[in-house]
């Protein structure tokens, strides 16, 4: 699964030099099994928040080894005032699945734990369709030192209960003056994803009338394997 390769090259690219490095270490957040509501009242602030740049994906490799570090670009949870721009980078290495149909089935499932990933003291508010993911963010929590190295270190942690995945790199951007940029990339990402589901439901051939013809001719791979999973169904 090299599809997105060239994507998370991209990003990395994109990023300053001046960002802090935090090394894994064992999880101190406590973990909810339901997502906190969190009032005005009990929030310091929301990280993309007030109509702020926010960005989030996750992309995938097999032949990319990641650190099990989380980077910050800008301030820190306790550092932060009011509401500020997000970005929610995750790069994952994961086992070579070898089936098309089923590597997609675990990219939508390691997608999908932006949902049930719950730590107490904030409130996660994910769309699926324009790839923000808004943090409301606890006075409490502000109160008590918790850093994004504590929230990336047990999102680590939870990435790596999947068998599939074998390393984990987590980034947080709270300060960062190309959001447009980062965010057209993380749009790839997602037209990716979207390009291999189609590919796998479908078996048309026709490139020209395809409405994802742009990203599987800049994607490395993508047509390839259309022409594959074609050949299968016929």
């Amino acid at each position: 699964m090299k599809l997105y390769d060239k994507l998370i090259g991209q990003i990395e690219n994109l990023l300053p030099e001046n960002g802090k490095r935090f090394s894994y270490s064992e999880p101190t957040l406590k973990i909810k099994k339901d997502n906190s509501i969190l009032l005005l009242k009990e929030t310091a602030y929301e990280l993309g928040g007030s109509q702020k740049p926010c960005v989030s994906t996750v992309a995938v490799s097999d032949s990319i080894k990641f650190d099990n570090c989380t980077y910050l670009y800008g301030k820190d949870i306790p550092e932060i005032r009011s509401d500020c721009c997000f970005g929610k980078i995750v790069f994952l290495e994961i086992k070579d699945i070898g089936e098309e149909q089923s590597a997609f089935d675990k990219i939508k499932e390691l997608e999908r734990l932006k949902y049930s990933f719950c730590p107490e003291e904030f409130m996660t508010r994910a769309s699926a369709f324009n790839m923000r993911e808004q943090i409301r963010v606890s006075k409490k929590a502000v109160k008590n030192g918790v850093t994004f190295s504590d929230y990336g270190s047990s999102l680590i942690k939870a990435y790596l209960e999947f068998p599939v995945v074998k390393s984990v790199q987590i980034i947080f951007i709270t300060d960062f003056d190309r959001f447009n940029e980062l965010g057209m990339i993380c749009d790839k990402v997602r037209q990716t994803t979207d390009a291999l589901n189609h590919i796998l439901d479908n078996v048309l051939l026709d490139c020209n009338t395809c409405n994802l013809k742009s990203i599987c001719d800049e994607v490395e791979g993508m047509k390839e394997l259309h022409m594959k999973n074609a050949a299968k169904k016929q």
